[in-house]
């Protein structure tokens, strides 16, 4: 019996396999192939770009925010996770920025207007020709696995991915935090990290190794250029954790 192992295999499922096979000896022959098994429908992923027009004055606008994480109820059905404020003005049918593919709508969003002061959307997708992987991309094309969520902790190294920028080099500076923006919105137990963010980022993910830990709700210098390392020592962003999330609305990442 022959099993092929193609790129973009997690570390976690390469040993579920190996494990799976081990007890069959010289029966089974593994290899590995080059190129990612993937179906030709349109891929989603978190950290992409997405965007939603909306009429606001008799002006047609359109919001442009980062998917989060993607995510699954108790049957399988998919959900992207992003910020509650790009849904703000009516913005709550989605697609994905690049090519204009729509996506889904937001069935819930909050952003400082519940109890907890928090700051998140769920859309549901609804394109049978989308495929959301439970996977973020990089900015330059490559992946990363998504497998587990958990609780932020203070001095956490911490990557973050969006559609206008990636910072990979951060770390956890508060997991309890209150912040208020210059529009007067607070939000309370927040992630504090040093990762440098911009407009359009909002709704991108925060997390370390493979698991899932924030979605951006927005951060301070986000007019000014941000690299995959910010070396200004002041940046600072926040995150509605996502653990807190799932455990609202019944979810869980894959």
């Amino acid at each position: 019996m022959k099993v092929k192992i193609y790129d973009g295999v997690s570390d976690s499922d390469r040993l579920r396999i190996e494990k799976a096979v081990s007890g069959f000896g010289d029966a089974v022959d593994i290899t590995e192939h080059s190129g990612t098994l993937e179906s030709t429908a349109y891929a989603m992923r978190g950290g992409l770009g997405i965007s939603s027009d909306f009429i606001s004055g008799g002006t047609i606008w359109t919001n442009t925010c980062s998917a989060g994480f993607n995510v699954q109820n108790s049957s399988g059905k998919k959900y992207m996770l992003t910020a509650g404020h790009c849904m703000e003005g009516g913005a709550v049918t989605w697609h994905r920025r690049s090519g204009d593919i729509p996506l889904g709508r937001a069935i819930a969003w909050f952003n400082g207007n519940d109890v907890n002061q928090s700051d998140y959307g769920v859309v549901e997708y609804s394109n049978s020709d989308v495929a959301p992987y439970g996977t973020i991309q990089y900015r330059d094309g490559s992946e990363g696995q998504i497998s587990r969520s958990a609780s932020a902790f203070e001095g956490e190294k911490v990557k973050r991915v969006g559609t206008m920028s990636q910072d990979l080099v951060g770390m956890v500076l508060a997991t309890d935090a209150t912040v208020t923006y210059a529009d007067g919105t607070t939000l309370r137990h927040m992630v504090e990290a040093s990762n440098c963010t911009v407009q359009g980022d909002s709704g991108g993910p925060l997390f370390s190794g493979e698991t899932a830990l924030g979605i951006n709700s927005g951060g301070n210098y986000v007019d000014e250029p941000c690299g995959d390392s910010d070396g200004q020592a002041d940046r600072s962003s926040f995150y509605e954790p996502v653990y807190k999330v799932l455990s609202w609305e019944g979810l869980k990442v894959y």
